[in-house]
Parts: structure tokens; C-alpha cells; sequence
């Protein structure tokens, strides 16, 4: 029978285990020095735990002798152990640790921990809600967004996915000088519907560049998302929110890559689509609920258009080269050319044009 008394043991004792890889070995030295600690650690709520580990991890006095240490530890209030470790922190903390699980975090989620805590949004993080990596990254990336999406947390969730489309349409209006402070005040339990209902008018408001043509007559275009909304729901097509493409519309009117111009007499809607330079592309003309324009309405309008110098595409170009490259390789029945294919294939019509 071999006696193992004198090994090391690989095991580690529970007690101990909640101080993680990097401090069990320095609180078993301690105990070592003043087993009295087992005592106290044994009844000690989380909340105690996490602050005798952030003291361990970050506090100047854990790099003394561990005797002192373990003294220290013994003799001091656990919320004066967090305050050596996190000094400025609010005395909220310490209550909130007992939702920072059940075990010792790394020393670098202690440092972020009190970095957040002590600005403007510590007491959202600390309020409620579990102290994990999850909603300390959420906080963290909330301070470095636009500051009114942290007022917006109520209606948004600590989602980030939704606080990141957030600062992204925040940026769109004052880039354009269409934020209103006053329009973004929600009451306590507005939700998502009249945040975007806000977001709607506030877009309204922003004038859409001008597109570098008059529309001929009885077209007029239109200058705002205001007034694409108010048509495309007269009209009952596509155009109008919450219509599946209707953003992408919207979107195009107010970065000057679309436009949209209407005629009541006859009714009809245009969509035009930049496709560079002073070229546009007739995406689509129709009539209420998408009914066909009247015969000779769009040859018509695409004769105005020329008169007044503007180049209009009917195929939108990208679509056009696609598919003139796939028929090519069809025709050829190449499914995939490298481009020392392609080089070669146009050399050889090369010389097939030179022999004819």
C-alpha cells in the first residue's frame, strides 16, 4: 500500500475554489498563517467573498507579507476591503456583488467593474440584474456611444444588437442637424413602437438632397421622407412604412441615391435609382396598389426626362453585367474562370477577331 501522506494533493478544497485559479493559492497561504479565516469565510455571503478577492487582486496591501494579509483580511470590514480595492466606488457596490455569482471573478473584471460604476451609468449596472460579463460589456460599449442612447435603455433593453442601431440612427440626424433633445424624452414605460414612431418624425424632418434635375410636368418630386410616407400609404404600395422595403426607400430619398417623383393625372408613383453619375435607373412606375400606369405613360415620361438631358437606364447595370457574365460562361460552359482563365478566353477571341 503506498503512502501518499506526504504528496501534494491535486485536489483542491471547495473552500478554496471559490477564489478561482488565480487566488486559491494565495488565500490557502493565508489560512495557513490564520486558520481563524475559515471560520469566517465559511459563513461569508457573496457579496463578502468578491470583496476580499478584488482587495487581493487590486488593493496595495495585498502585496505585503501574507501574515499582515491574512490580518488585514480577518480584522477589516469587508466593505472597507472593496474600498482599498475600488477606491470612488459607490457604496451600492458591495450590495451588488451578491449578483456577481458564487465564485471570484479575474482581477480584469474587478478593474472594469469599478471603471463603470463610477460614472453616470454605475447605478443602471448596479441596480438590478446580474453583475456578469454579459451586461458589463453592454455597459461598457454604452459609454462609448452617443450619451442619449443610455437614456433610451428603458424602451431599447440592455440589448446591444438594438443600443449599436441606435447610436448608428442617433449619428444619421445630427449629422443632419434633425435631432430634437425634446423628441427623445419617452415616458417611464415607453417601449420600442414609440421610440421608432420618433425616429420616423424625426427623419421626416430632414431634407432630401436635390437630385440635379427638374421633374418634368405633372410630376413633382419629393423632398422628404414625410412626403414619400404620405403617398406610398394613399397609394397602398411599397414605399410606406412598415412595408418589408420601405427603410431602404426612405433611406435612399435622404442620402440622394433615389428618387421618387408622382402625377395625380395620371397616378402614378416613380422610383428612380442613382446608378452614378448623372445616370439613373428606372426602377419601377405604378399606379395605386401597384396597378400597371396607363399605356405609353412611362415611354412618355422617359421622353421628358431625355429632353431635358437626364440619362435613364431601364436595366439597372449590376443586374445587366450579371447577367450578360453568366450567359457568357454558359455559352462557353465554364462554371469557374481564375483570371489567367478570363486573360486567356479574351486573347483567343482576340485572335479569332483578328483572323476574321
Amino acid at each position: 500500500m503506498t503512502d501518499d501522506s506526504n504528496k501534494a494533493s491535486a485536489e483542491r478544497a471547495p473552500l478554496l475554489g471559490v477564489f478561482g485559479d488565480n487566488l486559491a493559492a494565495r488565500m490557502a497561504a493565508l489560512i495557513r498563517e490564520r486558520p481563524i479565516l475559515i471560520a469566517r469565510l465559511i459563513v461569508a455571503p457573496p457579496r463578502a467573498i468578491h470583496s476580499i478577492g478584488a482587495f487581493l487582486h487590486l488593493a496595495p496591501n495585498a502585496e505585503l507579507p501574507d501574515a499582515e494579509v491574512a490580518v488585514i483580511i480577518n480584522d477589516t470590514d469587508p466593505r472597507d476591503l472593496l474600498s482599498a480595492a475600488l477606491p470612488g466606488c459607490p457604496p451600492r457596490l458591495y450590495r451588488a456583488l451578491d449578483r456577481a455569482g458564487d465564485r471570484v471573478r479575474p482581477r480584469a473584471f474587478y478593474e472594469r467593474l469599478g471603471s463603470v460604476s463610477r460614472t453616470a451609468l454605475g447605478d443602471a449596472l448596479l441596480e438590478s440584474g446580474d453583475l456578469d460579463e454579459g451586461r458589463l460589456a453592454f455597459y461598457e460599449a454604452l459609454m462609448k456611444m452617443d450619451p442619449m442612447v443610455a437614456s433610451l435603455r428603458g424602451a431599447l433593453g440592455e440589448v446591444a444588437y438594438h443600443a449599436e442601431g441606435v447610436d448608428s440612427l442617433l449619428a444619421f440626424l445630427r449629422a443632419h442637424n434633425a435631432l430634437n433633445d425634446s423628441d427623445f424624452r419617452l415616458p417611464p414605460k415607453a417601449g420600442m413602437a414609440a421610440l421608432a414612431r420618433r425616429f420616423q418624425r424625426a427623419l421626416g424632418r430632414i431634407r432630401a438632397p436635390d437630385p440635379g434635375f427638374a421633374p418634368p410636368l405633372p410630376y413633382r418630386i419629393f423632398s422628404s421622407t414625410d412626403e414619400l410616407q404620405r403617398i406610398g400609404k394613399a397609394f397602398g404600395n411599397c414605399v410606406a412604412i412598415p412595408n418589408y422595403h420601405a427603410m431602404e426607400y426612405h433611406f435612399r430619398l435622404l442620402k440622394g441615391t433615389g428618387a421618387f417623383l408622382v402625377s395625380d393625372d395620371p397616378a402614378v408613383l416613380v422610383a428612380l435609382r442613382r446608378v452614378g453619375g448623372g445616370i439613373w435607373f428606372l426602377e419601377q412606375m405604378a399606379g395605386p396598389k401597384n396597378a400597371a400606369p396607363p399605356k405609353g405613360t412611362q415611354a412618355a415620361f422617359l421622353q421628358d426626362l431625355a429632353a431635358a438631358g437626364l440619362k435613364i437606364v431601364t436595366t439597372d447595370p449590376q443586374s445587366a453585367f450579371s447577367r450578360l457574365d453568366g450567359e457568357s460562361r454558359r455559352r462557353r460552359g465554364v462554371v469557374d474562370d481564375g483570371d489567367d482563365d478570363i486573360d486567356d478566353a479574351l486573347e483567343r477571341d482576340g485572335i479569332e477577331d483578328a483572323a476574321a
